[in-house]
């Protein structure tokens, strides 16, 4: 009887101690990082023999003090911060710690005061946190003991939580405006947390397009009326050029994990019409060459300022509740190197992009039209700095480009003027007709000579030239009177007619024949309007007596079509 009565005595022992030497463990290795320079350090130094398993039981179990819980969860967290696979284990360990400043009251900040010094233990435990709901932010704010010697470190921490995941903090925003956390918050602070950050774009991600739309859901239903009540809403909409209504203009593009589940196009089965009246819609950036193109935008967003702009009746609360996709999906082309103002060349290349615009049902993924394709404008605001080794990609189509184009599906010459009718085509035949920006121009044909007549003028060429008149119809189908060729151009919106030599190395600007009455530069015309005339231009007498192909150049930004010049 006392042998059993010593042995069982002894196996409780063992089971004791046991149990001691795993809860023990946070402590122990607490105690030990206080030697080291930093936590991180010691994690680091250490990572090998740290057992994680034992960490996960005490960070999790209700045996374990609070302040064992926080200690294993700041291992855990300070582990994973090691690797760069993100935090799969400890994510779910920091947001159950930091959740019980709801529940465990001035405990849970004793413990931060006690385990504080001589390390800052807080930022991987919120680089590690995934979902902290509205209440524990505001109280994590708001409770932080006035006499605490880890506030400002604390604060901080917090602080680059909420900057550092907009998506999960923006319904947030209301209970922490009530804390006073954002009342030194600058209109930047809130546009690059929240719409968009110049050095980060791809700033506001989400796992899911749901999840996308409930985030433009929260900006359209609290956080933008908030800020256009104090910035005033001129700082995030602009008046439409084209519609001459506000649109929203915050370069706003929510990044989704997940993808579009789209069928091939079938031509033919396409539908005459599109049913707009009472249809809510879903807007997308779709990029096939992520991994083509080196620092490609993402593989799909959602187009912020887009959704912002759309009425109540066309918005929909859900992806389940969308009638429609509107897809873009980009067509990129490496064109040439930025150049500075000296002239000198850097390693930023420009990428052109020929973008598709094309209308599905969102139910099926069925293709329903291809609208056509929009040629993005260049930016470098997606750079840090200009001597960064990467590709200039173009901006997004502005949401009002966009709005128009789908409120008007079903009338395609009404914005036939806004697409890029280059798309897939390089070479055209005289009497082919291109759109580009707001005009329609047809060559027709040409003559060569040294000199001409018109009415009581006649017109010689300099020495060494020829005059090339060729003979053109232009129409303006855009939607406000507009000059052709005009003295002062803009190269993104005005189209230039040039002729060029064989290799297109060369080229030779038309010239405005002031007292020539059919010459078509600086004609002006009211929408519809279109007019025969000429263009006249001087080339050199090898070219215009040479065999060399000669081609008339039409072009506008970094778009062009050629037509044979035929003498």
């Amino acid at each position: 009887m006392k042998q059993k009565s010593l042995l069982a005595i002894v196996c409780l022992a063992a089971i004791c101690l046991t149990g001691c030497q795993k809860s023990a463990l946070s402590e122990a290795c607490w105690k030990s990082a206080k030697k080291a320079d930093s936590l991180e350090s010691y994690v680091k130094e250490h990572a090998d023999e740290i057992d994680m398993e034992a960490l996960k039981t005490e960070a999790g179990s209700a045996e374990s003090t609070l302040s064992q819980q926080f200690k294993a969860t700041a291992l855990l967290c300070a582990l994973e911060s090691q690797s760069d696979s993100g935090y799969p284990v400890s994510s779910s360990y920091a947001d159950s710690y930091l959740a019980k400043v709801n529940t465990e009251g001035e405990e849970f900040w004793k413990v931060l005061e006690e385990s504080f010094y001589p390390h800052d233990d807080f930022q991987s435990i919120f680089a590690a946190a995934d979902h902290l709901d509205a209440q524990t932010l505001a109280n994590l704010i708001s409770g932080i003991p006035a006499d605490s010697s880890y506030a400002e470190e604390f604060k901080e921490a917090v602080g680059k939580y909420i900057r550092k995941n907009p998506a999960k903090t923006a319904a947030a925003v209301p209970d922490l405006e009530k804390t006073g956390y954002f009342k030194d918050w600058s209109l930047d602070d809130w546009k690059s947390a929240y719409l968009y950050s110049y050095t980060e774009p791809d700033l506001i991600q989400t796992d899911t397009a749901d999840e996308a739309v409930a985030y433009i859901s929260c900006l359209r239903g609290s956080l933008l009326p908030m800020l256009e009540a104090e910035f005033g809403a001129e700082e995030f909409q602009e008046a439409s050029e084209l519609t001459n209504e506000n649109y929203y203009s915050t370069n706003l593009a929510v990044t989704v994990a997940d993808s579009l589940s789209l069928k091939e196009a079938d031509e033919t089965s396409l539908p005459e019409t599109i049913e707009t009246e009472g249809k809510k819609i879903a807007a997308f950036y779709q990029n096939p060459h992520t991994e083509e193109f080196k620092d490609s935008p993402a593989p799909l967003r959602l187009l912020g300022d887009f959704m912002l702009s759309l009425p109540d009746e066309e918005y929909p609360q859900s992806l389940a509740d969308a009638d429609y996709y509107l897809v873009l999906t980009p067509s990129y082309e490496y064109g040439d190197f930025y150049t500075d103002m000296s002239g000198k060349e850097s390693k930023i290349q420009q990428v052109s992009s020929s973008t598709s615009v094309d209308l599905y049902e969102s139910a099926t993924g069925t293709f329903l039209r291809h609208l056509g394709n929009v040629m993005e404008h260049p930016s470098s605001s997606i750079f840090e700095d200009l001597s960064e080794e990467s590709a200039e990609y173009p901006e997004l189509t502005t949401s009002d480009i966009l709005s128009y184009i789908y409120h008007h599906v079903n009338e395609p010459d009404s914005y036939a003027y806004l697409m890029d009718h280059t798309a897939g085509k390089s070479e055209l035949q005289a009497g082919e007709s291109i759109i580009l920006g707001n005009w329609e121009i047809t060559y027709h044909s040409c003559k060569i000579s040294q000199t001409f007549d018109s009415g009581m003028f006649r017109f010689t060429a300099d020495e060494g030239m020829q005059i090339v008149r060729g003979e053109f119809t232009i129409a303006n189908c855009g939607t406000e009177s507009d000059t052709f060729l005009p003295t002062v151009y803009y190269t993104d919106q005005d189209p230039i007619v040039r002729i060029s030599d064989a290799n297109r190395e060369n080229y030779y600007d038309s010239v405005n024949a002031l007292n020539d009455s059919r010459c078509l530069s600086s004609t002006s015309l009211d929408p519809g309007e279109s007019r025969d005339g000429e263009l006249i231009f001087q080339i050199p007498n090898e070219l215009a007596q040479g065999t060399e192909p000669l081609y008339i150049v039409v072009s506008l930004d970094n778009r062009s079509v050629f037509y044979s010049l035929e003498r």
